[in-house]
């Protein structure tokens, strides 16, 4: 999927997270939307020619040199090590400097998830199961940037309108 899908995924995860949180307060709101887009996207952080790789090149090198695309980066497993990490650093320190953080957190973990869902939907699929087995997995056969890619960003940015719409 490219980066338009992936992002209107993260606006989904963003929209359920206020949701379930039941943020009421427009920077808890805004903070949430913000970290799931970003973290909607940061999977593709190792592919070299992906919108955030272009964004934060340094990072991407780095990432991209150690890990190969849809590899580890792209596994439940390594969304919940992310999720640990940003808690702790939340816990430790992050909090001190800046009470939205948390708002930040809860946002960014499921836009993540909803980079993997989306990838789900696409021919190479995503390792589910890694590290207990390294078999990919995949519901739908959608190349990235195709024509059944453009319908499910359609559907999916309908639906959101739908959504967004409804709260006004």
């Amino acid at each position: 999927m490219n980066y338009v899908t992936h992002g209107l995924g993260g606006v989904a995860a963003g929209l359920a997270m206020i949701s379930a949180v039941n943020a009421t307060d427009h920077i808890q709101q805004t903070t949430i939307m913000t970290g799931a887009v970003l973290g909607s996207l940061f999977p593709d952080i190792d592919h070299r020619k992906s919108w955030i790789s272009h964004k934060i090149p340094i990072a991407s090198n780095i990432i991209s040199g150690l890990f190969k695309h849809r590899g580890v980066i792209h596994t439940p497993v390594f969304v919940l090590a992310i999720s640990v990490v940003l808690s702790m650093l939340n816990w430790g320190w992050l909090h001190e400097f800046n009470s939205q953080a948390i708002y930040f957190i809860w946002g960014f973990i499921p836009g993540m998830f909803s980079h993997l869902i989306l990838d789900t939907l696409n021919v190479q699929g995503i390792m589910w199961f890694w590290p207990l087995s390294a078999k990919r997995f995949h519901i739908l056969k959608i190349r990235t940037n195709s024509a059944m890619e453009a319908v499910v960003c359609l559907v999916l940015g309908a639906c959101l309108y739908g959504q967004y719409s409804a709260w006004f």
